[in-house]
């Protein structure tokens, strides 16, 4: 942090509450690690005290149990705490899950996270879809010049059996040369602040690019793509502005106009995915959270991951 964001925090200490200051205090001190998970989770919950059974608040707390202060609701009479409804509900060791945090912003395989956190590589496996599973991006706008360009993945059932086709290794080749459906294809969209979105894509047509691009792309927007045939009538039925370069005649840049940014965010992609040596299409979307989580964020702390990954923020756009 530098000097001018360090004193900008400084003041806005005046408005924090008594108990967050305690908590930050705490935090400042060096708190051990289980407390620091717990206050971190609980953080919300003892703010609004909303029920997640019938969203009544004012919910009275009646105890402790597996570390967790427990929650008795006066409207329904159903206890809860800061877990229940999450991803992270029933699962254990929470004094290790910053350690696993810190294993994720990393970008670490089952294996090493494994043995960083001590615990089993299924035990590994089930907390890193667990985390990532309430990861969200918060309410992102993409304005200004907005890139767009979709790259492809080879589809993979890794794990899965009966398969109706011969197994090949992981990593593999399709079968067919060039685009087909052993391909799948991943939308990235980037604006110049550094902004960016990604969604699996069931095709790339002009539906479906809509359907993904009408909740992040303000009105103002220009929308800059490659030749793809499906942009143009997405821009119409967005009402936005829109301009294609013809990077097949050699066109990569029009003044201002270019989408190095977008196939910049599809490298770094597929260098973060290729690291865990092939991966099973149905955790793609998880794996894209995880990429924003970890590899867009710069100076991403173990704090702010758990915080992601337990649903309280969402993540941070500062690439």
């Amino acid at each position: 942090m530098d000097h001018l964001a360090f004193l900008a925090w400084l003041n806005e200490i005046d408005n924090l509450s008594q108990e967050q200051r305690v908590e930050a205090g705490r935090l400042l001190r060096g708190s051990p690690s289980l407390e620091g998970v717990i206050d971190l989770l609980e953080a919300n919950i003892r703010e609004t005290r909303v029920c997640p059974h019938c969203a009544a608040g004012g919910a009275i707390i009646r105890g402790r149990a597996s570390g967790l202060a427990r929650f008795c609701c006066k409207s329904c009479g159903k206890t809860f705490n800061a877990l229940t409804g999450t991803p992270l509900a029933r699962l254990r060791h929470k004094e290790r899950w910053a350690e696993f945090a810190a294993s994720l912003r990393d970008g670490e395989t089952v294996k090493v996270s494994a043995e960083r956190c001590v615990v089993a590589g299924s035990t590994a496996f089930r907390w890193r879809h667990r985390f990532l599973r309430a990861v969200t991006a918060g309410a992102i706008k993409l304005r200004g010049i907005v890139e767009a360009d979709e790259t492809f993945f080879l589809s993979s059932r890794k794990g899965e059996r009966n398969l109706e086709r011969t197994a090949r290794k992981r990593g593999g080749r399709a079968c067919k040369r060039g685009l087909s459906n052993e391909q799948v294809p991943v939308l990235v969209a980037a604006d110049r602040s550094g902004s960016t979105i990604s969604a699996v894509l069931p095709a790339v047509s002009s539906e479906h690019l809509q359907k993904v691009l009408m909740q992040f792309l303000d009105k103002d927007a220009l929308l800059v793509t490659d030749g793809c045939t499906s942009y143009p009538p997405c821009a119409v039925a967005l009402g936005i502005s829109h301009e294609s370069l013809n990077q097949t005649a050699g066109e990569r840049v029009r003044g201002e106009l270019h989408i190095q940014t977008v196939n910049s965010r599809h490298e770094q992609l597929k260098t973060f995915l290729r690291r865990h040596r092939g991966i099973a299409t149905k955790y793609l979307d998880s794996y894209l959270r995880w990429f924003h989580l970890a590899v867009l964020p710069k100076h991403q702390t173990p704090r702010a991951v758990l915080a992601a990954a337990a649903g309280i923020l969402p993540v941070t756009q500062n690439a």
